[in-house]
């Protein structure tokens, strides 16, 4: 929110008047069905326009559609967190920036370890997990109804159903890592102390670099056991359990939240709702509109600029920070109807939640399988579902990676 001069301050009334302050990114969502309400105004400038940054620093905020997905595919936007000024939303340790992983990597390296990982998220792939999904979320809706009438459908159905989903194919234990979540809600929080996320990341790193040692010394028929002997150096422990964290940490937060973010907004929209279990089978495209309207990951596509570049009349130049917003390319007027609107017979898949380019998620198929068998099958079998507490007592996370609810409290 923009935020004046305090009355002390203020200039004599015949004075000119004196410019607001330029709001200090990222922005609280007012509402949680609406993206930030300084995007409107971002929009309406022909090109990026440069704000400061609460961890400090200053970057290109890109609001337009179409600028947003050249932004993506713009070899000269790199995603190399080492890179002096690369961007970030919250303050991130050292430890942070270098071991990124895949989503930190620029051409050509990225390209060769995308295709080293590629293979195992294709969409016939996640179209053949549908049948173990389902019995996933079954199961997890059955132990709901044995334990309620009150539950945490965030923790108990969102959160269970992802990590089940990625630790079966990653070749691991629920129970061995459901404890890890609680270091993954660290790491991407808003809330989090520099300190508290370095340890975080130490932790997840410690474990994913032990997993990996393991699944390269005793392979088994899991996606780590082959993502080892693909390895271009094996023994490279350190590097693969980075790329271990990246698929058990991006393969279940983001789509968790999809889940109980996307469960609150169609309760919030009762007419949209009904449609939907008038209507299964729009389900697909719900699961879109959903995607579009919300997108819970709209922080995560900074980018920083590895040479001069041009975009939208702008000049940006090599070392500034730059931040393609999704959230706000989602609501575009020049491409979406009625884009505050949400409407799940619209069903556009030119929406840019996962992303665009080199760097498009790679596990998008399979986050659509997810949500949209967790969709059906909830208001199916629990068509009373409600809130069990008032929607104002709901805590969202705010300002961090990924955005979303603590906690889902329902009854049906």
């Amino acid at each position: 929110m923009t935020t004046r001069l305090p009355a002390e301050a203020a200039p004599a009334v015949d004075a000119p008047a004196v410019a607001a302050a330029e709001p200090v990114f990222p922005f609280d969502r007012g509402c949680p069905y609406r993206q930030p309400a300084e995007y409107d105004d971002l929009r309406r400038a022909p090109g990026p326009t440069q704000v400061p940054l609460a961890p400090g620093g200053r970057a290109w905020l890109v609001t337009r559609h179409d600028q947003v997905r050249a932004a993506l595919a713009d070899d000269r936007l790199g995603n190399d967190r080492t890179q002096p000024g690369y961007p970030a939303p919250i303050a991130i340790p050292d430890e942070f920036r270098v071991g990124g992983s895949l989503l930190g990597m620029d051409p050509p390296r990225h390209g060769e370890y995308r295709r080293i990982v590629a293979g195992e998220f294709t969409h016939v792939k996640a179209q053949a997990m549908r049948p173990r999904v389902q019995a996933i979320v079954d199961g997890l809706i059955d132990r709901m109804i044995a334990g309620g009438p009150v539950a945490d459908l965030h923790a108990q159905l969102a959160v269970a159903t992802t990590l089940t989903v990625i630790t079966g194919m990653l070749g691991i234990s629920f129970d061995e890592v459901r404890h890890l979540h609680a270091y993954t809600r660290v790491m991407f929080s808003g809330d989090s102390t520099p300190q508290q996320r370095r340890d975080a990341v130490t932790q997840m790193n410690d474990y994913c670099v032990g997993i990996v040692r393991r699944k390269h010394e005793h392979p088994e028929d899991d996606l780590l056991s082959r993502l080892m002997q693909r390895w271009p150096d094996p023994v490279d422990h350190a590097e693969a359990g980075n790329m271990a964290r990246l698929l058990l940490n991006g393969g279940h937060d983001s789509t968790a939240s999809m889940i109980s973010l996307g469960v609150l907004t169609l309760l919030e929209h009762p007419d949209q709702l009904r449609l939907l279990q008038d209507h299964p089978d729009l389900t697909p495209s719900a699961v879109e509109e959903l995607l579009r309207y919300l997108t819970v990951t709209d922080l995560t596509t900074a980018r920083v600029a590895t040479a001069p570049l041009t975009l939208g009349g702008v000049g940006i130049e090599a070392g500034d920070g730059v931040f393609p917003l999704t959230g706000a390319a989602n609501r575009d007027p020049e491409v979406f109807e009625r884009p505050d609107e949400l409407d799940i017979t619209r069903g556009r898949r030119d929406h840019l939640t996962f992303g665009y380019g080199r760097h498009l998620c790679l596990g998008a198929d399979i986050a659509r399988v997810e949500l949209e068998i967790t969709y059906r099958t909830l208001f199916t079998r629990l068509p009373g579902l409600r809130l069990a507490v008032p929607r104002e007592d709901l805590v969202f996370r705010q300002g961090g990676l990924v955005y979303g609810l603590q906690e889902l409290p329902v009854t049906w």
